[in-house]
């Protein structure tokens, strides 16, 4: 007699062959099809806006409110209202929650031992709304947002002059996740002192003309640092920038006392990383910064291309519906379209692609 594990049918072999799907209705055909072909290709289909939804914050109004600052794999670590910490569990209708750097929270005071301080001291049973949420362009349709910072009010990226080199693609790239997030947009530049003062920067020109904020700093001569720290005043910034571009010397001239790692650069001339999650810093003189992990890219893959007549108003509307049919090599084009830069309807084309570009390995059921 053949012995089967714990949990097998007996029918396992039987169901193995092609006429049992045969003897299946139609429809429950069509559905085991469908599911096999999940499991074949790993990409699940999802809803990208549901996957930001929050439970219910509701009833549990009357409990004490934080801010979550880093989550662990267990457990999360929160700032109460006088900036103390608390470490928590979280409750379990929040176990598939996406929950980020910055979130408010509700928590419920749960009884430890005194001599464990290393224990959870409370559970967080709610988030509330979220006022704003920063976030990029996932990898596939599994993850198709990663989230970066929530609450905040001020997205600071940080591009140095050299080592690495400076990118205006980045710069363009991180407006559009600050448009979409609602946040003011400021274009921190780091290491000016490693550029001679009649160097201007001309790479930063389009952006100068459309009004955007840009402060030129130098950490190892304390330049422009001040004008920083007053504007950080009461706000929630968060740093984004390529690895090894300054964030974190920013910040320890920022604030002295929080001794924040840095690093140099590799051996092929990219940034050493850091910063592994964003971390949550506060100010003694107030306002808190979010220091993020250094980036590779920033994927706009996702966003609404209705974002792009704000980063790109130079250009038409007929232009912005269909940028790919201007050629940006043809001279009677540019000339046709009166560009004081024609770099940028290269970028535009490039940023109008990509937000429509959709995982190859996209689930063909979705």
């Amino acid at each position: 007699m053949k012995k089967y594990r714990l949990g097998q049918s007996r029918d396992a072999q039987d169901m193995d062959h092609r006429e049992a799907y045969s003897r299946e209705r139609s429809g429950e055909s069509k559905r085991r099809q469908r599911q096999a072909e999940r499991l074949s290709t790993g990409i699940e289909s999802h809803d990208s806006e549901t996957l930001l939804n929050l439970p219910d914050a509701e009833p549990w109004l009357h409990l004490p409110e934080a801010t979550l600052t880093q989550r662990h794999s267990q457990w999360v670590d929160l700032e109460l209202a006088d900036r103390s910490s608390l470490r928590a569990t979280l409750g379990g209708k929040l176990k598939g929650v996406r929950l980020v750097c910055g979130d408010r929270v509700r928590y419920s005071p749960m009884p430890i031992e005194a001599t464990d301080a290393k224990r959870p001291q409370a559970q967080v049973v709610a988030v509330t709304p979220r006022r704003t949420l920063l976030k990029r362009g996932g990898i596939d349709d599994r993850e198709p947002w990663q989230l970066i910072c929530a609450n905040a009010d001020e997205l600071w990226i940080c591009a140095a002059v050299v080592d690495p080199p400076l990118r205006p693609g980045l710069l363009e790239r991180a407006q559009v996740l600050a448009l979409d997030a609602g946040l003011t947009f400021r274009i921190i530049i780091t290491k000016r002192d490693r550029a001679a003062r009649s160097d201007a920067l001309p790479e930063l020109d389009p952006l100068r003309d459309l009004g955007l904020p840009i402060h030129e700093t130098s950490a190892l001569k304390g330049e422009g640092v001040e004008e920083l720290r007053d504007l950080i005043a009461d706000k929630v910034v968060v740093l984004l920038g390529h690895s090894g571009v300054g964030k974190s010397t920013l910040v320890n001239v920022l604030a002295p006392e929080l001794a924040l790692k840095t690093g140099g650069l590799t051996k092929f001339g990219t940034g050493k990383q850091t910063t592994t999650s964003a971390r949550w810093l506060p100010l003694p003189g107030g306002g808190t910064l979010v220091d993020t992990p250094g980036i590779r890219n920033l994927s706009v893959r996702g966003f609404d291309r209705a974002l792009l007549g704000r980063v790109f108003p130079e250009f038409s509307a007929e232009v912005l519906e269909h940028p790919l049919a201007f050629d940006p090599g043809d001279d009677d084009v540019l000339e046709a379209l009166g560009l004081d830069y024609p770099e940028r309807l290269q970028s535009l084309q490039r940023l109008w692609q990509e937000m429509d570009d959709r995982n190859p390995n996209q689930n063909v059921w979705r």
